[in-house]
């Protein structure tokens, strides 16, 4: 090869290797700096500064490092402004949690980078906002076990299919249908006014579920939303499931008799959803029930005497429904009944002396009979209650 043509060979190989390089990526100290400075970190409380710009990495408030060093946990409550793509870089974080406070008319909107989607390793994701923004795509995050966003945003694409842990708050439109394939999924959160869709068939599919709470209502006692889906049926099929509290994502619907083949579920909170029919005779049958709430209905019939079964019983709600009949002499069986609401129903005749059994009645919030056709009567028995003076007729 002659002189020339080696000369041009070299160049050509250096050029190459500046290309191809790039730009040198930037150290975890230096991302964790870029953060502190995009994310008003002057601007954090005093204990939020903590540690923050010294020497060693661990004592920055919020970081945790791994046995190699590597930063494993980052949590910011006090963050303003942006969070730089950069953060991506840090590719050994398990645990990220941002709590933005922007100012709707000083501080951009879109404040999280699409590349938290890219950050692989995360198991557990916390996105907060004050004002509205865009919450990326977590189709890649594979890994992730545990997931929390309250933004003023759409649902965002869900690619985990391991997810255990899941509050969704402020967030509008259909739930995510890859959100039914988490089958580990252990408790579910979801509150908004704007839930379109309502509630999948497929959520049976849950069958590790033991917390469910759907709230779909800007304030206590709404039902004006569009009929739509609540599959109680497949809801009731979770044996799993220990808490439930629906309030708002439907106008129809009844109570299915399934509902008394629930071994684990203690507490059973229903509200608003425009529910008719009748309260199945089978909620008796709930061996572990503590709280029953089944209020601001359409629900007709009588109050079923067989509820004088579920003797685990300390609270239960049946007001503002219509309920007709008189109220079964065997719910004095409750012993452990601290709060009876029945109120705003079509009830009629006496109180039953048998609720003197029930010694504890009237400790918890909310004992109310009032707003029925019940006799003025009172037994004895009942007077005699040690909190008789919490008990409204």
């Amino acid at each position: 090869m002659s002189r020339k043509l080696f000369k041009l060979a070299a160049i050509a190989v250096a050029a190459m290797s500046i290309f191809s390089c790039g730009k040198k990526p930037l150290t975890e100290r230096q991302i964790l700096e870029l953060i502190y400075k995009q994310a008003g970190g002057e601007q954090w409380s005093e204990s939020n500064q903590k540690g923050w710009l010294t020497e060693n990495l661990a004592d920055w408030r919020g970081v945790e490092l791994d046995d190699q060093g590597h930063v494993s946990s980052l949590i910011l409550t006090d963050a303003k402004g942006v969070i730089p793509a950069e953060i991506s870089g840090l590719t050994e974080l398990k645990r990220l949690r941002l709590v933005m406070k922007n100012e709707k008319d000083v501080d951009p909107a879109d404040c999280f980078p699409a590349s938290i989607g890219e950050m692989k390793s995360l198991e557990d994701l916390t996105l907060r906002a004050d004002v509205p923004a865009p919450i990326p795509s977590l189709a890649g995050l594979e890994n992730l076990k545990r997931l929390i966003l309250g933004v003023h945003s759409e649902y965002p694409e869900i690619g985990s299919r391991v997810l255990e842990d899941v509050t969704l708050n402020g967030l509008k439109g259909a739930i995510p249908e890859a959100l039914y394939e988490n089958t580990e999924l252990e408790e579910l959160s979801i509150n908004t006014s704007e839930l379109s869709g309502g509630v999948s068939p497929k959520i049976a599919q849950l069958q590790k579920l033991e917390h469910l709470n759907i709230d779909n209502s800007k304030f206590i006692g709404a039902v004006d939303k569009d009929d739509s889906v609540l599959p109680l049926e497949e809801i009731f099929s979770i044996k799993s499931l220990k808490y439930i509290f629906l309030r708002g994502v439907s106008t129809s619907g009844t109570i299915p008799a399934s509902i008394g083949d629930m071994p684990e579920l203690k507490s059973l909170i229903l509200c608003s959803l425009g529910l008719t029919g009748e309260l199945p005779k089978e909620i008796g049958n709930l061996p572990k029930i503590e709280t029953l709430e089944i209020y601001q209905q359409n629900i007709t019939g009588s109050i079923p005497a067989e509820i004088g079964n579920a003797v685990t019983l300390k609270q239960l709600w049946l007001q503002r429904n219509q309920l007709s009949g008189q109220i079964p002499a065997s719910l004095g069986n409750l012993v452990n009944l601290e709060s009876l609401y029945l109120s705003k129903n079509q009830l009629t005749g006496s109180i039953p002396a048998e609720l003197g059994k029930c010694t504890k009645l009237g400790k918890g919030v909310f004992n109310d009979f009032s707003e029925n056709q019940l006799s003025p009567v009172i037994p004895a028995a009942v007077k005699n209650l040690e909190y008789f003076d919490k008990i409204k007729f």
